[in-house]
């Protein structure tokens, strides 16, 4: 999946309306927790261990009215929960109360997902112990999966699958279910009995999602568990693209940043407790994930640039490109732009000196730069000029013009309008009366000139190869 189309999905998410939400749980001080809203396409849940986590997806499958096992049965008590969902804009009151779960007003328990990451673990150990593993599947049929299929299933694996072929065991007791995966890559065959507890992780999670209809609530405990860094982001990113495309609701809790990286602040939760006083809070809107999750960062470096404009563009594109870089990497604007960070560069290096600083210039300082003072690294933004002029010349380009007309959502005749009006100006001014026109922050305002910028490509992977190199 490319970055652009994970960009575009996850957009989506936030704009696409949903038929069908699970909107609020009382939880009637069930392990001292009240309330928990959910919001709609999806909603995070975040917490340290045995915060009450657990105990929210409990008190959510009793009252969608999905099986419990013991451990739900436990955190429950007994105790009464109610709900709050939402179809076709008709609200819905439901309760853990025997009749009054969802599914007992009429909602097709197939359209609510419970993914038991532990249930991998017995279904990949099943079918290591089938001795008729080939009466089953002669009794079974399969299916294929499309070339558009498989490059998801690569796109979460990392490994390039040249066929990927699925059975489904009916019936199995104490499971349902099983699916039944083989797959052939470099022209080596093999299935889910040889399988990495990882690998097989991820088809099963590719599986039980891809069969959620549109409308479902799909609700997953910890799926970094089994999987990789890239893995988890991968998945993340495809969990946001089944959102995005069937409007289904994810419930998802996790301990994972990098599954939290698309999410809005907005739509996490934090379960926080301290003795017996709990309670359940959606963090600031500048909050990162590590802060959410307590991790404690460890930034090994600064990147200075000269304004905000560069601020903004530089963490995009690292967002987009290299989003690892902004994990060990502040971003710093230098009061008083190229001067600035000039002056900061001059300071002496050594090599006891364990933080690293790093110049990034506009692209218009590449001629003028006197670096024989500069004892730190330096680089250039993409292009020859600063970025405000660069955005400037873009849109006199016409088919620049249409894109960026179709991104804002204003009409051709009101921008040219505008942009009449304010040609003359100094760029840096240009640039904040279009800002103010869109009625939009100045980030936003760089990520739809970034979404134009097909042109440049070559040149910002060039500075992302040259950027990678000066952190090495």
């Amino acid at each position: 999946m490319r970055k652009a189309k994970e960009t575009d999905y996850w957009d989506k998410v936030y704009k696409r309306k949903y038929s069908r939400n699970l909107l609020s749980v009382e939880l009637n001080g069930l392990n001292n927790l009240q309330e928990i809203s959910f919001s709609k396409g999806i909603t995070a849940i975040c917490g340290l261990n045995g915060a009450g986590k657990s105990t929210i997806i409990a008190a959510v499958k009793d009252l969608l009215g999905l099986n419990l096992n013991e451990s739900d049965l436990h955190k429950l008590k007994s105790a009464t929960v109610n709900g709050q969902f939402e179809c076709d804009n008709k609200k819905i009151s439901c309760s853990n109360c025997n009749g009054k779960r969802l599914y007992d007003t009429g909602y097709d328990l197939d359209s609510i997902k419970y993914v038991d990451c532990d249930e991998n673990i017995q279904i990949q150990e099943f079918n290591i112990r089938q001795a008729n593993i080939e009466e089953l599947l002669e009794q079974n049929e399969e299916y294929e999966l499309s070339p558009e299929q498989i490059s998801d299933i690569c796109y979460l694996t990392g490994k390039r699958y040249q066929s990927c072929k699925i059975w489904e065991f009916e019936d199995i007791e104490g499971i349902g279910i099983v699916p039944f995966f083989n797959v052939t890559i470099d022209e080596i065959e093999y299935d889910s009995r040889s399988m990495g507890r990882g690998e097989h992780f991820l088809f099963y999670l590719y599986w039980y999602i891809n069969k959620c209809n549109s409308g479902t609530i799909v609700i997953i405990e910890e799926p970094e568990t089994y999987i990789s860094i890239c893995s988890q982001i991968h998945f993340a990113n495809y969990l946001g693209k089944q959102i995005a495309e069937k409007g289904i609701q994810a419930i998802v809790t996790t301990h994972s940043p990098y599954l939290l990286e698309h999410v809005k602040n907005s739509n996490i939760r934090i379960v926080s407790r301290m003795g017996n006083m709990a309670m359940i809070t959606k963090p600031d809107d500048d909050m990162m994930a590590e802060d959410i999750l307590g991790i404690t960062q460890s930034y090994t470096g600064t990147l200075f640039v000269e304004d905000r404009v560069a601020y903004d563009f530089l963490s995009i594109i690292l967002e987009d490109k290299a989003p690892y870089i902004l994990k060990k990497y502040t971003i710093d604007v230098a009061e008083g732009g190229e001067k600035a960070i000039t002056y900061r560069l001059e300071f002496p290096s050594s090599d006891k000196i364990k933080y690293n600083f790093i110049g990034i210039y506009d692209g218009d300082m590449r001629e003028r730069l006197d670096t024989s003072k500069l004892n730190w690294k330096w680089l250039f933004l993409p292009g020859n000029k600063a970025l405000e002029e660069l955005y400037r010349e873009y849109l006199h380009v016409p088919e620049n013009l249409e894109k960026f007309c179709e991104i804002v959502g204003k009409e051709k005749k009101q921008i040219i309008t505008m942009l009449a009006t304010i040609d003359g100006n100094d760029y840096h001014d240009w640039f904040e009366e279009l800002r103010k026109f869109l009625g939009i922050d100045g980030k936003m305002l760089v990520r739809n000139f970034y979404r134009i910028m097909q042109e440049m490509d070559k040149e910002i992977e060039e500075f992302i190869a040259e950027l990678k190199k000066s952190i090495a």
